[in-house]
C-alpha cells in the first residue's frame, strides 16, 4: 500500500490538527476532513488511515488512525445516492481498498507493540467483521488462531480481545475444539491473556444454544481458576472485569455453575467481607451470586450454603454506615450515597427475598435481627431495621403471619436516642404498610400509627420528614375509617411541619397532605378553608427557582384537595388556583424544572374534576405535552476508554452499555417524560371525549408511529391504550367521515406491527387496543385486504403459541426441566395465556363488526382451530371454542359450515369436570347457537348439548365458587335453548323448565343476569302453573328468594327491577304476614340490607 505513503504524510497533517485542544483548530480540520477527504475520496482515507495504522512510528497517531479509520468507514457515505439507503464509507469504497485495509491491519496486529494502541486496533478489527461478517474475511481466522498460539503475549491477549467482540468467528468450530483451545487459554502464564480469554469465552457462552451450553459446562471450573491469581495478584481492576464477564455468563447459562456453586459461594463471599479490598470489589462478587440467584432461584435455595454465606455478609454491608454531618445538616435530600456498601447491602438483600422467597432467607436473616436491634451501636440497630424493611417484599408470605412480633421489635426504637435509628424506624413502618397492606392497616393501625404521628414531631427534621414520607405509604392502603379519627391530629403536627425551616419538610409535609386529602376526599371538606388559602400562597409567593420542587408540591396537593372535596366546595378558588397554573405553565423555560411534571399532573387532575369546562384550558395544557410527546430519545456513542460520566452523568439520566468496544448510551429521564406525556394524552382524550376533538390528529399522527418505539415499553404500551381513547372522541364528535379517513391508515400500522411483534407482552397490549379501536370506529372498518391481512396475524401468533405450547410438553414429558426452568415457563404460559384472551378478544370485535362478510376468511383459521381443539390442554381448546362462539354469534346460520368442526367437541367440553372455564365456553357457545344459529343447530342441542347441560346442573359442586360461572353460564343458555326450541322437547318441556327454575338465581355473570331473569318473567306470564308446579308452595318461596337474591346483588335496569318488584309484591300478597315473617327471616341479612339500601322493600 506505498501508494499511500504520500497521502497518509498529509492526512497525519491534518491528525495532528484534529487532536489540537483549541476548538476553533479542531472544528476547522473537522470540516477539511469531512468535504476535502471523506466526501471526495473516501477511498483515499480508508487506505492512509490503515496505512498509519501499520506502519507509522508515532504510538498515538497509529491509535488515533485506528480510531478514525473505525469511524469513517462505517458513518454514511455523503456520495450513497439513494440516502434511505445508508450506504456506509466502507461499502462505497471498492472491494481492493477493503483488501488493502485488512492486509495493513493484519500486518499491525502482527507488529504493534503498543498495548492501548494494540487494543484500538482490534476494535476496529472487530468492527470490520461486524458489518462484512465472518465469511467477509476469510484471512483472519487464520491469523487469529496463530496469534493465539503464538509466544507473544500481546498477540495472544489480541487475539483473544477479537474472539470477544465477534464470537461468530467461532461458531464454524466444534464446541470440543473451542472449549479445548479456551481452557488452554485459562491456564495462560499471562494475566491479561487469561481474562482476555475469560471475557471470550463469556461472549461465545451468551451466543451458544442450550445444547452448546450444556457441552461448555465443564469449561465454567476452569474459567473460575481465572480469579484467585487476579485476587492474590491484589490486580482488582482484572478480577472486577473478570467478575462482571461471568455475571454475563450467569445470565445466559446459571444452570453451567451448577457444579461450582460450592466453590464460588465462598470464594465470592471472602471477597465481600475482605475490607482490604475495594467496595467495587466487594460489591461485584456479591453481584455474580445475586445474579444467579435472580436467573436461577430453585438451584441457589437448594444449595445449603448460598444464603447462610450470603446473607450474613449483606448484612453486614448495611452496617458499614457512617453518621455524617451532612445527614444531620442537610438542606436537601437528594441521594448522594448510592454507591456506599450499605446502599449496595440494602439494595442485595431486597433482591434476594424477592428471588429466593423467605423460607431459606427469613431464618438466616432473624438469626441476628435480633441481637443487632439490642446492640449498643447505633450503625447495628440502623442495619437491622433496613434488614426487616428490604426483605418484607419477598418474604410476604412467611412475615404476615409474624407482625405482630415483628412490628413488637420495631416499636421500641421510634424511641431511640440516635436520630439514624428513629429515621430508620420510620423507613421500616413506611415499607412495611407497603409490602402488607392492607394488612398493617386493617389489624395494626394502633401500633403504627401513633408513632408514626409522635416521630411527625421529632426534633430532628430529617425523621420528622421521613415519618411523614411514611405516612403516605400507610394512607395510601388505608381505608377512610381507619384514618377518620386520626385526622385532625394528623393535620395539627403537617401544618406545623409547613413552618419548618427546612425546605424539604415542608415539601413532604404537603406531600402528605395531598395523600390524606385523596383518602378523606369528601370529609377533607373541614379543613379546605385552612389548607387552600395557604397552597395558594405558596403558589403566587414563592416564585423564585430554590422554591420550585415546593410550588411543584403545592400544584399536587391543591388539585388532589379539589378532586377530593369535589367541585361545589372548590368552586370559589377554582379560577385563581387556573391562573396560577397557567402562569407557572408559561414560566416555565429550563429543562430541568420539576415543576413541568407536577404541572402535568395537576392539570390532569383538573381536568377530572372540572369535565367539559377544562377544554378551554386545553390550549395552555397541550402545546408543552404535545413537545413532550414528540422530543426524541437522546443518544451517546463513546468509545470503550472514554469516562462517560464525566460528559453524561447518571444523575441527569444517563445510561450506558458496551457493545462491540463502544459504549452505547441512552438518556432515560427523557424517555420518562415522553412516557407521561403520551399517557397525559390519553388521559385528557378519555376524559373531554368530544372536547379533546381539535388536538385528535395531531395527536394520533404522534401515537401511530410509537408503537415501533422500541427504546422504552412503557411508551410504545401507552400509545397503544391511548389510540383508541383518541379515536373515541372523533366518534363522539359525530364526524364518522373524518374517522373513517383517519382508520384506515392506523389500522394498517396495527396490522404490520403485529405482523412481525415477537415483545408478547406488547403483543398482548396492541391486540387489545385494536380489538378496542375496531369497536369504536364500527361496522365493515376494515377492507378485504386488512381482513386478509388481520387473519394471518391471528394465525401467526397463535401458530406460534402452538409451537411453544407443544416444545413445553415435549420438554416436560422428557422430564429435562428442572425448578428454574418450571417457574419460567409457568411465566411464559401466563403471558401467553393473557395474549391468547386478547387475540380472541380482537377476533370477537372484528366479527362483531363484520359479522357474515368474515366467513370465507374464517376457513384460512380452521385448520389451525382444529389443532387446538384436539389438545388436551383445556386453554387450548377454549380458545378454539370461543372463536367459534363469536363467529355463531355475529354471523348466524352462515356458521353453520364450520360447525363438524366444533360440535363434538363443545359436546366433550360440556361434560369436562376439571376445567370450569371450558365448560362455561361450551354452554355459552350452546346459548349463541340456539339465540342466532338457526334451525341448523336444533338437532345437536336438542339431542347432545342440552342432556349434557342438565347433567351439568345435577352435579353437587355445581354452585361452588370455582364451577359457579360455568353453572350460570348453562342456566343461561338453557333459558336460550327453551325459548328457541322449547316446541322440540314434547313432553320433556315441562320437566326442563322446572329443572331450570330450580337452577335459579344467577347473580354473578352480569353479562348473563338479564337474559335469564327476563325469560323468567316470560314464562311467569306464558306458563305459571308449569314453572311454578300448579302454584306449588315450595316453588313459589324459591321465587320469592330468587328474585330477593337478584334485586339484592345484581346491577339491573330500572325496567328489569320493576318488573321483578311487581312479581315479588304480586307473590307475597297472598302470604299472611306470619308467613311472610317467615320468609323474610329465611333471606340473608346482607341481602336484606341491600334491599332495604335500594329502598325496595
Amino acid at each position: 500500500m506505498s501508494n499511500f505513503e504520500q497521502t497518509a504524510s498529509l492526512l497525519k497533517t491534518l491528525m495532528g490538527s484534529l487532536m489540537s485542544s483549541d476548538n476553533e483548530v479542531r472544528t476547522k480540520a473537522e470540516g477539511a476532513l469531512n468535504t476535502e477527504w471523506v466526501a471526495t475520496q473516501p477511498q483515499t482515507v480508508l487506505g492512509s488511515l490503515a496505512f498509519l495504522v501499520h506502519r507509522d512510528n508515532d504510538p498515538q497517531a497509529r491509535a488515533f488512525a485506528a480510531i478514525l479509520l473505525r469511524r469513517i468507514s462505517f458513518q454514511n457515505a455523503a456520495a450513497a445516492e439513494n440516502k434511505e439507503d445508508q450506504h456506509t464509507v466502507w461499502s462505497v469504497v471498492p472491494k481492493a481498498v477493503h483488501q488493502a485495509v485488512k492486509a495493513e491491519l493484519l500486518g499491525a496486529l502482527q507488529s504493534e507493540t503498543e498495548r492501548s494502541t494494540r487494543h484500538k486496533l482490534c476494535d476496529t478489527i472487530s468492527e470490520i467483521v461486524d458489518h462484512e461478517g465472518q465469511d467477509g474475511w476469510p484471512e483472519l481466522l487464520g491469523a487469529l488462531y496463530a496469534c493465539a498460539q503464538d509466544g507473544n503475549a500481546q498477540l495472544r491477549e489480541s487475539a483473544y480481545r477479537v474472539f470477544t467482540s465477534c464470537p461468530e468467528l467461532l461458531y464454524q468450530q466444534s464446541t470440543a475444539a473451542v472449549s479445548g483451545a479456551f481452557t488452554g487459554a485459562f491456564q495462560d502464564s499471562d494475566a491479561s491473556v487469561r481474562l482476555a480469554a475469560l471475557q471470550a469465552a463469556v461472549a461465545y457462552i451468551v451466543n451458544a444454544d442450550e445444547k452448546q451450553k450444556t457441552a461448555l459446562t465443564p469449561m465454567i471450573g476452569p474459567m473460575l481458576a481465572v480469579l484467585e491469581p487476579l485476587l492474590q495478584s491484589g490486580d482488582e481492576a482484572g478480577l472486577v472485569d473478570a467478575l462482571l464477564a461471568l455475571m454475563e455468563a450467569a445470565q445466559e447459562g446459571p444452570k453451567m455453575f451448577r457444579g461450582v456453586l460450592d466453590s464460588l459461594i465462598p470464594f465470592a463471599t471472602n471477597i465481600a467481607k475482605n475490607g482490604d479490598l475495594e467496595s467495587r470489589t466487594q460489591q461485584s462478587a456479591v453481584e455474580l451470586l445475586v445474579t444467579l440467584a435472580e436467573v436461577a432461584p430453585g438451584m441457589c435455595r437448594k444449595n445449603a450454603q448460598f444464603c447462610q454465606l450470603l446473607v450474613p455478609v449483606c448484612m453486614q454491608m448495611m452496617s458499614c454506615i457512617e453518621d455524617d454531618e451532612d445527614w444531620h445538616n442537610t438542606d436537601s435530600l437528594e441521594d448522594s450515597d448510592n454507591d456506599e456498601p450499605w446502599v449496595f447491602g440494602e439494595q442485595t438483600m431486597d433482591r434476594l427475598a424477592i428471588a429466593l422467597g423467605g423460607k431459606q432467607l427469613l431464618p438466616i436473616a432473624f438469626k441476628y435481627i435480633p441481637d443487632m436491634i439490642a446492640s449498643s451501636e447505633w450503625s447495628q440497630r440502623t442495619a437491622a431495621l433496613s434488614v426487616v424493611s428490604a426483605i418484607g417484599e419477598g418474604c410476604y408470605k412467611i412475615m404476615r403471619s409474624e407482625l405482630t412480633q415483628i412490628l413488637g421489635l420495631i416499636a421500641p426504637l421510634f424511641e431511640d436516642a440516635h436520630p439514624r435509628v428513629r429515621y430508620a424506624a420510620c423507613n421500616c413502618f413506611g415499607q412495611m404498610s407497603t409490602d402488607f397492606a392492607p394488612t398493617i392497616q386493617d389489624k395494626h393501625s394502633a401500633v403504627v400509627l401513633p408513632r408514626l404521628m409522635s416521630a411527625m414531631g421529632d426534633p430532628h427534621s430529617r425523621v420528622q420528614s421521613h415519618a411523614a414520607a411514611a405516612m403516605v405509604n400507610f394512607a395510601e392502603e388505608a381505608s377512610k375509617a381507619t384514618l377518620e379519627p386520626f385526622l385532625d391530629t394528623l393535620l395539627e403536627r403537617l401544618l406545623t411541619m409547613l413552618s419548618s425551616s427546612k425546605r424539604y419538610v415542608q415539601e413532604q409535609a404537603i406531600t402528605t397532605i395531598a395523600t390524606l386529602a385523596e383518602n378523606a376526599q369528601s370529609r377533607f371538606a373541614k379543613y379546605y378553608s385552612t389548607i387552600m388559602p395557604m397552597l395558594l400562597n405558596v403558589l403566587a409567593q414563592a416564585t423564585d427557582s430554590e422554591h420550585r420542587t415546593l410550588r411543584g408540591k403545592a400544584m399536587e396537593c391543591a388539585t388532589f384537595i379539589a378532586l377530593a372535596v369535589g367541585r361545589d366546595v372548590f368552586a370559589p378558588d377554582s379560577q385563581r388556583l387556573v391562573e396560577l397554573l397557567t402562569a407557572a405553565q408559561h414560566a416555565v423555560t429550563d429543562a430541568d424544572d420539576p415543576q413541568a411534571s407536577y404541572l402535568q399532573q395537576a392539570w390532569a387532575r383538573l381536568c377530572k374534576l372540572l369535565g367539559a369546562d377544562f377544554v378551554p384550558i386545553l390550549s395552555v395544557v397541550m402545546p408543552p405535552l404535545i413537545a413532550a410527546a414528540e422530543q426524541q430519545p437522546d443518544f451517546a456513542i463513546l468509545d470503550a476508554e472514554e469516562d462517560a460520566e464525566a460528559s453524561y452523568s447518571a444523575e441527569d439520566g444517563w445510561e450506558f452499555t458496551s457493545v462491540g468496544g463502544q459504549q452505547i448510551g441512552i438518556r432515560t429521564t427523557g424517555l420518562e417524560e415522553k412516557l407521561d406525556a403520551v399517557e397525559l394524552i390519553g388521559s385528557y382524550a378519555s376524559d373531554l371525549g368530544a372536547g379533546f376533538l381539535p388536538y385528535a390528529a395531531q395527536a394520533l399522527e404522534i401515537m401511530v408511529p410509537l408503537f415501533r418505539f422500541y427504546y422504552h415499553d412503557g411508551v410504545r404500551a401507552a400509545a397503544a391504550t391511548a389510540v383508541p381513547q383518541i379515536l373515541s372522541t372523533v366518534r363522539e364528535a359525530g364526524d364518522e367521515a373524518a374517522l373513517r379517513q383517519v382508520w384506515g391508515p392506523i389500522c394498517d400500522k396495527y396490522l404490520s406491527v403485529l405482523d412481525g411483534e415477537e415483545d408478547d407482552t406488547f403483543a398482548m397490549t396492541l391486540f387489545s387496543s385494536f380489538a378496542d379501536s375496531v369497536g369504536i370506529v364500527g361496522d365493515r372498518c376494515m377492507t378485504e385486504p386488512q381482513l386478509h391481512a388481520f387473519t394471518e396475524v391471528c394465525v401467526g401468533h397463535m401458530s406460534k403459541y402452538y409451537k411453544r405450547m407443544k416444545d413445553r410438553e415435549a420438554a416436560r414429558a422428557a422430564q429435562e426441566l428442572d425448578e428454574d426452568d418450571e417457574e419460567q415457563l409457568l411465566e411464559e404460559e401466563l403471558i401467553e395465556g393473557q395474549t391468547v384472551d386478547e387475540v380472541a378478544k380482537s377476533l370477537h370485535s372484528v366479527l362483531k363488526t363484520h359479522g357474515s362478510a368474515y366467513v370465507p376468511l374464517f376457513q384460512n383459521m380452521l385448520p389451525l382451530a382444529r389443532k387446538y381443539l384436539q389438545e388436551r390442554d383445556p386453554a387450548a381448546r377454549q380458545w378454539a371454542i370461543c372463536v367459534f362462539d363469536d363467529l355463531v354469534e355475529f354471523a348466524g346460520p352462515a356458521s353453520a359450515q364450520f360447525a363438524g368442526d366444533f360440535l363434538e367437541a363443545i359436546a366433550v367440553a360440556l361434560r369436562q369436570n376439571d376445567s370450569p372455564d371450558l365448560r362455561q365456553a361450551a354452554a355459552y357457545g350452546v346459548g349463541i347457537m340456539a339465540k342466532s344459529g338457526g334451525d341448523a343447530y336444533a338437532d345437536f342441542i336438542v339431542t347432545t348439548a342440552l342432556p349434557a347441560m342438565l347433567e351439568v346442573l345435577a352435579r353437587p359442586d355445581a354452585r361452588e365458587t370455582e364451577n359457579i360461572f360455568a353453572t350460570e353460564n348453562v342456566v343461561s343458555a338453557m333459558a336460550k335453548v327453551l325459548r328457541a326450541y322449547g316446541s322440540r322437547l314434547g313432553g320433556n318441556a315441562p320437566s326442563v323448565l322446572q329443572t331450570w327454575f330450580a337452577a335459579l338465581p344467577v347473580c354473578n355473570d352480569d353479562e348473563e343476569v338479564p337474559g335469564v331473569y327476563e325469560y323468567l318473567l316470560q314464562m311467569l306470564s306464558e306458563s305459571p302453573d308449569v314453572l311454578l308446579g300448579g302454584n306449588d308452595p315450595r316453588a313459589v318461596k324459591h321465587l320469592v328468594k330468587v328474585v330477593v337474591e337478584a334485586l339484592a346483588v345484581c346491577s339491573l335496569s330500572q325496567e328489569l327491577t320493576q318488573a321483578l318488584v311487581n312479581v315479588m309484591q304480586g307473590t307475597l300478597s297472598s302470604f299472611d304476614d306470619a308467613a311472610k315473617a317467615a320468609l323474610w327471616a329465611e333471606i340473608p341479612r346482607e341481602q336484606q340490607q341491600a334491599l332495604q339500601a335500594k329502598g325496595l322493600f
